[in-house]
């Protein structure tokens, strides 16, 4: 518990969807404090499902305000706790649903859901037993100044390191706006102006350390061109921004020269990206070499995609062991992807044994993390379809052996019409099997 000295490191201590939401909602919080609001909002919805979940419990409603009564009802949340769950649903509100107020009101609320959600995060750290004892911490300044500061200091250094912070600073406000452009398509353009600004500092940072430009390693194809040891991290993470298509639009063959320059010197990080660069390139055999090299470094990003090289059959023969062991590899460490993934397997059947229960159990825990891919594949109503069809059958094959049981109506001897029939039925012969 020393390691906890901030509220960032305390909200790193629940899940990563926690973590991410906190700290984007802190990044963010003079920009767009609107945003900010609704990553609080985002982790009110976040503690609402894993109450339920530790008291086994599932929403009737999917409503938040539904929800947070549904937990006191269960008595998951008691009397304080539910009315700063209410507290700050209210607060956010305005973050999702009025988009008209001044950018000072929207900060105030911010700040002031800042310090409830902390009070709720404290409270669900002893009720859902993340510890037994609360850590002392202090909050972060989210004042702003010190990303002035990096910016000016840009302006007059010659120092790589500088520009290096402030590529990464840009890159988790791109992320951060990225993620809500999801909710609200107009976050889009701010990404993307923010991931510019990110390459720009990175190129900057990579000149200045290495003496030489991003296109001089391109364009030389990395024959006869020295990199600098410290400049590595740097070009790994530019060539990282343009495979994710976030800026340049750089071709795929590109990025595979700046991830090969980068493997030949030693920097083990990028042979699992390189690895990928070859088979989205169709090079399976040199797909196969790197995102299975002992010297790959172990990540989310290696596991799903070791799933993905292992499921497909168009590396290697499709091996399901080793794809479903990835894949949960990568799931173990919040790989939301890979929850997608696991999902489509067991509901196909056709790598491992057909399992909807845990194909939706997957699906949902993707949905959960914020993945729009599972939420299109998971089709509620086919679930339901399916439990009212599942429903119906046991009800026939119960019929079916209730009419087994009846005795059946053999003709032995021949009855007369008006004589009571044998089937048991208390008629006559005539108005029954006779008929």
């Amino acid at each position: 518990m020393s390691t906890i000295n901030n509220d960032e490191q305390f909200a790193a201590l629940f899940k990563e969807s926690i973590a991410s939401d906190y700290k984007n909602a802190l990044l963010l919080m003079n920009v767009s404090p609107d945003v900010s609001l609704f990553k609080f909002r985002k982790i009110l919805e976040t503690l609402c499902l894993l109450y339920a979940q530790h008291h086994s419990y599932e929403f009737t409603n999917k409503n938040l305000c539904e929800q947070i009564n549904e937990l006191a009802d269960i008595s998951a949340i008691h009397g304080a706790d539910r009315e700063l769950f209410h507290g700050v649903r209210e607060l956010t509100n305005d973050g999702v649903h009025n988009q008209e107020l001044s950018n000072e009101t929207l900060l105030s609320k911010a700040l002031a859901s800042r310090i409830k959600v902390l009070d709720l995060l404290e409270s669900a750290y002893l009720s859902l037993g993340v510890g037994e004892r609360l850590p002392q911490y202090e909050l972060i300044d989210v004042g702003g100044q010190e990303h002035k500061d990096l910016w000016f200091n840009c302006l007059s250094s010659c120092d790589y390191k500088e520009y290096l912070s402030l590529g990464v600073f840009y890159e988790e406000m791109g992320d951060a706006f990225e993620s809500q452009a999801l909710d609200d398509k107009s976050f889009s353009a701010r990404a993307q102006a923010m991931y510019s600004f990110s390459a720009e500092s990175y190129k900057s940072a990579f000149q200045l350390c290495s003496k030489k430009t991003i296109t001089d390693v391109i364009s030389s194809d990395d024959k006869q061109i020295s990199i600098t040891q410290e400049s590595h991290q740097i070009l790994f993470k530019y060539a990282l921004l343009c495979l994710n298509n976030k800026v340049d639009n750089l071709h795929i063959t590109e990025v595979i020269i700046l991830l090969n320059a980068l493997a030949r010197r030693g920097f083990y990080a990028a042979y699992a990206y390189l690895g990928w660069c070859y088979y989205l390139s169709e090079d399976y055999k040199k797909a196969h070499k790197y995102l299975t090299h002992k010297k790959a470094e172990h990540s989310v990003f290696l596991y799903q995609r070791l799933g993905v090289l292992y499921s497909s059959g168009k590396a290697c023969e499709t091996n399901s062991d080793k794809a479903v062991e990835s894949f949960k590899k990568a799931v173990s460490l919040g790989c939301n992807k890979s929850m997608f993934e696991l999902g489509k397997i067991y509901y196909n059947g056709e790598l491992v044994k057909k399992d909807d229960e845990l194909a939706q159990n997957y699906l949902c825990q993707a949905i959960a993390t914020g993945s729009l891919d599972a939420a299109l594949y998971l089709d509620e109503k086919y679930f339901k379809i399916r439990e009212l069809l599942s429903g119906l059958l046991e009800e026939i094959k119960g019929d079916t052996v209730k009419a087994g049981r009846q005795k059946p109506c053999t003709k032995t001897t021949k009855l007369g019409r008006n004589e009571s029939c044998l089937c048991g039925s208390n008629l006559k012969y005539k108005n029954c099997c006779g008929k």
